[in-house]
C-alpha cells in the first residue's frame, strides 16, 4: 500500500467545498488559501475569459487529509504554466497543512513527484511568494522547493511590541498638526455605501502612486480591479477597511483582512497632498492599537521590505520562488519573461532620466 495518496479536483464542487472548509479548521494556512477567497479568485478570472484550469490537490496519508494545494494551470499562447492559485493578489502562496504535521525531505519529494504525475502536459512551473512559514509552521515548499530567496516579509507579534518612543512622539505631533486643520477621525467602514466610498479612494490614490513611482498598475487589469472590489464587499466578515478623515474628507485609508486572529496589512494609501503630515503612519498606528485591543495575536505587514515595515516589526521572514522548465516551450516562456522584465527596467530608467532633464 502506498504511503501517500493524491486526489485532484478540477472544479469547485460541493464535495470539494466540504473537504476544504473542514480542513481549514484543522490546518495552518493564510486567508489567501481559504475556499471562499480562492473560489472568488477563480470566478473573476473565468468571467473575463482568463480560463485557468483549477488543480486542487488533496494529499492523504492513511486516508487522512494532510495537505491541500490550491494550484492552477494558465494557458499562455499554448504554453501551459503551473502556478499557485491567486498570484499576484495572494501575498503568500502555499498549501494548507495539517496542524503539527512536519514533512521530512524524502516524504515531501515523494509527494511532489506524485503530484506532478497527476498534472501532466505542463511546460513550466512558476511558484512565487512562497513564505518561509505557514503561520507558525515551517513551509516544506520553501524548505525543499526553492530556486531563489526573492523577498522579505515582516510582522508584529502584538503582545511583544511597542512603537519606538521617538516615532510615537512624531506621530502625536503630526496628529496635533492635522487636528489644527479640522476634525480628525479614525473610522472603520461597515456599510456597503461606506465601503464603496473608501474602496474608490484607495483605487484612485493607488493609481496615482503607481504612476508617480513608475510601478506596475495592477488596477489596469479588469480581473484584478474587480477582484479587489468584490473581495472587500463579498468577504465582508473578513475584510478590514479603515480610514482617516478631516471634516468628512478622507485623507488616508487601508484595505486588508482580519482572519484567525491575524490582521493582514495589504493596501495602505493616502492623499499625497497630506504627505507632510504622515497620515499613513498615523493610520497604521491606530490599526496596531485596535488590533491589540481586539486581542489579535499578529499584525502581518505582508510581502515587501519597505523601511517603515522594518521599523514597525519585531518579526522578519523570507519568501522564495521556484522556477522549473519542463519543455522547450517552457524555456521560451522564461526567455520572454526575462525580455519583458529587462525592457520594463530600461523604460523605467528612461522615464526617471527624463525627469532630471532641464
Amino acid at each position: 500500500m502506498d504511503k501517500f495518496k493524491i486526489e485532484v479536483i478540477n472544479s469547485f464542487t460541493n464535495e470539494l467545498k466540504n473537504y476544504w472548509q473542514e480542513f481549514e479548521k484543522k490546518s495552518h494556512h493564510y486567508i489567501f488559501q481559504t475556499y471562499e477567497w480562492q473560489k472568488l479568485w477563480l470566478d473573476k478570472n473565468a468571467k473575463y475569459g482568463n480560463f485557468l484550469i483549477n488543480y486542487t490537490i488533496l494529499v492523504f496519508e492513511k486516508d487522512e487529509l494532510i495537505m491541500l494545494l490550491p494550484l492552477n494551470v494558465k494557458n499562455f499562447y499554448s504554453i501551459k504554466i503551473l502556478n499557485w492559485s491567486g498570484f499576484p493578489f495572494s501575498d503568500y502562496n502555499a498549501p494548507l497543512i495539517a496542524k503539527n504535521k512536519t514533512f521530512k525531505e524524502d516524504d515531501f519529494r515523494l509527494i511532489w513527484k506524485l503530484i506532478l504525475n497527476k498534472i501532466k502536459k505542463i511546460d513550466c512551473i512558476t511558484f512565487n511568494n512562497q513564505p518561509e512559514y505557514i503561520v507558525s509552521q515551517k513551509n516544506p515548499f520553501f524548505s525543499y522547493l526553492t530556486s531563489k530567496i526573492d523577498n522579505e516579509y515582516y510582522g508584529i507579534e502584538l503582545n511583544k511590541f511597542e512603537v519606538n518612543k521617538n516615532e510615537l512622539n512624531n506621530i502625536e505631533y503630526q496628529i496635533s498638526r492635522l487636528r489644527s486643520l479640522g476634525n480628525l477621525k479614525y473610522k472603520k467602514a461597515y456599510s456597503i455605501t461606506e465601503r464603496n466610498k473608501i474602496i474608490n479612494f484607495i483605487i484612485s490614490n493607488k493609481i496615482k502612486q503607481y504612476e508617480n513611482t513608475n510601478a506596475w498598475n495592477l488596477f489596469k487589469n479588469k480581473i484584478y480591479h474587480e477582484f479587489f472590489i468584490h473581495s472587500n464587499l463579498s468577504l465582508h466578515e473578513k475584510a478590514y477597511i479603515t480610514y482617516l478623515e478631516i471634516d468628512d474628507k478622507v485623507i488616508a485609508a487601508h484595505s486588508g483582512y482580519i482572519y484567525e486572529k491575524i490582521c493582514y496589512y495589504l493596501f495602505p494609501v493616502y492623499n499625497i497632498n497630506y504627505s507632510k503630515y504622515s497620515p499613513g503612519k498615523i493610520l497604521l498606528k491606530k490599526m496596531i492599537d485596535e488590533s491589540k485591543q481586539n486581542m489579535l495575536h499578529y499584525f502581518d505587514l505582508t510581502i515587501g521590505s519597505e523601511n517603515y515595515k522594518k521599523k514597525y516589526s519585531n518579526k522578519k521572514f523570507s519568501s522564495s520562488f521556484f522556477l522549473k522548465t519542463l519543455t522547450f516551450k517552457g524555456i521560451l516562456y522564461i526567455i520572454l519573461l526575462k525580455i519583458k522584465f529587462n525592457l520594463k527596467n530600461i523604460l523605467n530608467n528612461l522615464k526617471k532620466n527624463d525627469k532630471f532633464k532641464p
